[in-house]
């Protein structure tokens, strides 16, 4: 069974989301793509591509010697870590305090689950969130989970406007196909979709499994009926069912141009050690010819023996090129957003530095966030639940949480200036920023134990005549 629709959307976008997430996969996933991502060169295919002609063994060699940058999966990892520097915050009724370490069918925390959404915003700028439950058929109140979709899963849709003229989403085909594991031990792709629609105002759940009958359920949950789907679709900007384009998608074009730039370069040092003797006026040896120490080269007296090579005037502009893409990687993935520019840039400076190369992150991390509220509040207005008390509040610090050591001194000496802050809120800051894990007064009663320092001898430096003291007496070398 295969379906063959899918909507015209799907269709448009479904590159650049194969295309991204191939760049997050690496090197491997890239390379087993072939000449989609690599062409091979005029020659290789004069040579022949298929299996065991001589192009396809050079195109092979050519595909081995050219690596794929990592810089995709660097960016999405460090960008996600920014996004969760510090945890989000999650307010829940009671009657649904469950899902707060057990979100999804797989058993995730929201945190973790939170995590995922951000991850895959980053990677394709696509996914979508179906809130469902286990015994889809009882009359009970289950317990509820949210399913995370892939880009690439969310095959068909449709929010065109009903008899009132107001859109709405009626449709959704999910694709299901995963890998199942038979009687033998042994596994097979088995087909499988779930369509979600919504008919004469009520959700229906159709299952189709290769081989098997479909499988048609109502949900209820406490003998009511759903009056809507309950799938969010995510997006890096909003919650619509039209696609953005991947956020990274400029940083995945410029890792395959780096590549196949790569394979060039490699391709032309491999060609310059690769030199083809050229005998002139023949051999008078009637041995094979070999090259090397202790072989020789018998040539007529006008004859003559040398090698030649490609010429190499064009690789400095090769090496130039790729060291230009290669930069402009090193930008796009916030690889040159360091945390250690200077020694005088101060906290803030440093917060502003990176703000300006991640301004997408807030946007993302606010639209992750209301999607997963979204579904919690669908799961609190089912159960009758006040789903006023769902809330998730994303992290929107994305700077270096440490204070610098410029930035204490700063704050002191404006406050020593008059400047309407107190010890305590110093304090506060500084237990904020990770320098200490003790609250104010047991801080401050380990202060009073402390030696008072010395206003003339601030460092604690000893006095020259007690240091040597010490230094005769052997203690110190």
């Amino acid at each position: 069974m295969a379906i063959s629709t899918t909507h015209p959307l799907y269709d448009y976008y479904a590159p650049y989301w194969k295309l991204t997430n191939d760049s997050y996969r690496g090197d491997e996933v890239v390379k087993e793509e072939g000449v989609t991502y690599l062409p091979a060169t005029p020659g290789q295919v004069l040579d022949g591509m298929e299996t065991g002609k001589t192009g396809r063994v050079a195109y092979e060699a050519y595909k081995a010697r050219a690596l794929f940058p990592d810089y995709y999966q660097e960016a999405v990892e460090k960008f996600t870590g920014l996004l969760h520097q510090r945890d989000a915050t999650f307010e829940l009724p009671e009657d649904m305090e469950y899902l707060r370490e057990k979100a999804s069918a797989e058993g995730e925390s929201l945190l973790a689950l939170l995590r995922r959404i951000n991850e895959s915003q980053l990677v394709s700028g696509r996914l979508g969130l179906l809130t469902d439950f286990a015994n889809i058929a009882t009359a009970s109140i289950p317990e509820f989970y949210i399913a995370l979709y892939s880009d690439l899963s969310i095959r068909n849709w449709d929010e065109s406007a009903d008899n009132n003229g107001v859109d709405k989403l009626n449709l959704v085909v999910l694709d299901e196909t995963c890998p199942v594991r038979g009687d033998d031990y042994t596994w097979t792709i088995q087909e499988q979709y779930r369509y979600l629609e919504l008919i004469d105002n009520k959700y229906k759940v159709t299952t189709k499994v290769e081989n098997f009958e479909d499988k048609i359920i109502d949900p209820t949950v406490l003998g009511k009926a759903f009056e809507e789907i309950p799938f969010t679709f995510v997006n890096s900007k909003d919650l619509l069912p039209r696609p953005d384009l991947p956020p990274l998608i400029n940083l995945a074009r410029i890792c395959m141009a780096i590549y196949r730039a790569d394979a060039d370069y490699r391709q032309a040092l491999f060609m310059q050690s690769q030199d083809t003797l050229v005998v002139i006026g023949g051999s008078a040896s009637d041995e094979a010819l070999r090259v090397g120490a202790g072989a020789k080269i018998d040539c007529d007296i006008n004859g003559d023996a040398k090698y030649i090579g490609v010429n190499s005037n064009g690789l400095p502009e090769q090496r130039q090129a790729l060291e230009n893409d290669k930069r402009r990687a090193e930008i796009l993935s916030g690889k040159l957003v360091t945390t250690q520019k200077g020694n005088q840039e101060s906290g803030e400076a440093l917060k502003t530095r990176l703000a300006a190369q991640t301004a997408t992150l807030d946007l993302i991390a606010k639209t992750g966030a209301r999607a997963l509220e979204v579904s919690l509040k669908r799961i609190a207005r089912w159960i009758g639940s006040d789903e006023r008390k769902v809330k998730v509040i994303p992290n929107l610090e994305f700077a270096d949480a440490n204070l610098m050591g410029d930035d204490l001194v700063k704050l002191m000496t404006a406050k020593g200036l008059g400047a309407p802050i107190s010890i305590e809120s110093i304090h506060a800051l500084l237990v904020e920023r990770g320098l200490t894990t003790l609250d104010y007064k047991t801080e401050k009663s380990k202060l009073e134990l402390e030696p008072k320092p010395d206003p003339q001898n601030p460092k604690g430096d000893k006095p020259d005549n007690q240091v040597k003291g010490v230094l005769d007496n052997g203690a110190t070398k």
